[in-house]
């Protein structure tokens, strides 16, 4: 069971977006993968369409058994948010506090995969997330601000690893809400690749690019592929959870073969070597 972790400080930038994205591809590509929303806003489970006012992640955290907490989503199990996690730093005040999702989750068997969903802030919900994950991976969007913040995360996520989880290891940068028909993000990017290298990580080579159809599927409680498989956004998703899967140390050639249909114009890379291109509007992310 493989469990990895969205997360940024800083909000707005695709965490709950990716989250959402990438359980939804992974389960309908035939794994089972078991979302949990850490964050008290529950943007996760709303936009799944999930019950409000039953049990979940707050009970799941006090020893409520799993299977009392779970909701079943069309792709992927879901434990949800509510408006209880907002008080979890005064009801979640006992010593090792830290590691009540770690313990929690050993109560589980039979997922693939664990998909956490973080607030904007490094509280104990999100610290509980950091300390039970295998991964994280670092959502960003392509701005200045997102840049300086990455500096204090990372190092919140060295402190986390050095105090409470050895295993934990940084999957990876995600560039989110990529313009691709601007040269900031294109400008940013290079300057991401090199905050990676100083973090021994990575970016990954997909970058999400900026499309409505997300904020429609939210709007509808449904996800990108269900929503409009051929979209750019559905597409990049795709690409980006086929990356993480190798990166985890999955099997390229073991991936499911069937999958939604995609769009014929391919998902923003991030190439490591950059050679003089024309100036052209092909979805490409050179490195400088």
């Amino acid at each position: 069971m493989k469990i990895i972790a969205m997360t940024n400080k800083k909000g707005g930038v695709g965490k709950t977006t990716t989250a959402l994205s990438t359980a939804a591809y992974l389960g309908q590509s035939g794994f089972s993968v078991l979302a949990i929303d850490m964050d008290a806003q529950g943007n996760f489970s709303q936009a799944s369409g999930a019950k409000r006012d039953e049990a979940g992640t707050f009970d799941f955290l006090r020893d409520t058994p799993p299977e009392n907490c779970i909701q079943k989503m069309p792709k992927y199990d879901l434990l949800a948010a509510d408006s209880r996690l907002s008080r979890a730093e005064k009801e979640f005040d006992q010593f090792g506090r830290e590691h009540l999702l770690e313990n929690a989750l050993k109560r589980l068997k039979g997922y693939d995969y664990v998909i956490l969903d973080t607030a904007p802030a490094m509280n104990v919900l999100t610290l509980n997330a950091l300390t039970a994950a295998d991964a994280v991976v670092v959502c960003c969007q392509t701005d200045s601000f997102s840049l300086s913040g990455l500096d204090d995360l990372m190092g919140n996520i060295a402190l986390a690893k050095q105090y409470y989880n050895p295993k934990l290891s940084v999957a990876g940068i995600l560039l989110t809400r990529y313009n691709t028909q601007t040269k900031i993000s294109e400008q940013a990017t290079a300057l991401f690749q090199a905050k990676a290298k100083e973090f021994e990580t990575r970016v990954f080579s997909t970058a999400i690019r900026e499309n409505v159809a997300i904020k429609d599927s939210q709007m509808r409680q449904t996800d990108i592929f269900s929503h409009s498989p051929t979209c750019h956004a559905a597409e990049d998703y795709a690409a980006f959870t086929k990356e993480l899967y190798v990166v985890l140390g999955g099997d390229k050639k073991k991936w499911p073969k069937s999958s939604p249909k995609q769009n014929s114009e391919s998902s923003p890379r991030i190439s490591i070597h950059r050679q003089p291109q024309p100036q052209t509007r092909k979805h490409t992310i050179r490195r400088r």
